[in-house]
C-alpha cells in the first residue's frame, strides 16, 4: 500500500509520501478531512441562505414601514423639502395674519 498528500509550501504544491502501515491510516485521516470541510460547507450554506432570507424580509419590512411613516407624515400636513427634511406645510391664510 502507498498514499501520497498532495499540500501547498510556499506556494509551490509539494507531494509527499506516505508508505507502509501509516499509509491505511493517512488515507483514513485524509478522508475525514474531507468530510468535515464538506459539512463545513454545507453548514455555511444553509446559513448564508437562512441569513439571505431574513434579509429579504426585513428589507420587505422596511419598505412597508417607510411608506406607512410617509403616509402619516402627509396626513400630518407636512412635505418633503427638495426629497430631503419633513417640513411642516403653512397655509397661506397664516402668512397673511
Amino acid at each position: 500500500m502507498y498514499y501520497y498528500t498532495a499540500e501547498r509550501v510556499a506556494g509551490r504544491v509539494v507531494k509527499r509520501y506516505v508508505g507502509g502501515a501509516v499509509a491505511g491510516l493517512a488515507a483514513r485521516m485524509a478522508a475525514v478531512g474531507r468530510d468535515k470541510r464538506v459539512a463545513d460547507r454545507e453548514s455555511a450554506r444553509a446559513a448564508r441562505e437562512a441569513a439571505e432570507a431574513l434579509d429579504s424580509a426585513v428589507a420587505e419590512l422596511d419598505e412597508v414601514a417607510g411608506l406607512l411613516a410617509r403616509a402619516a407624515l402627509v396626513a400630518a400636513g407636512y412635505h418633503q423639502h427638495r426629497r430631503g427634511e419633513w417640513r411642516k406645510r403653512r397655509d397661506r391664510a397664516e402668512e397673511a395674519d
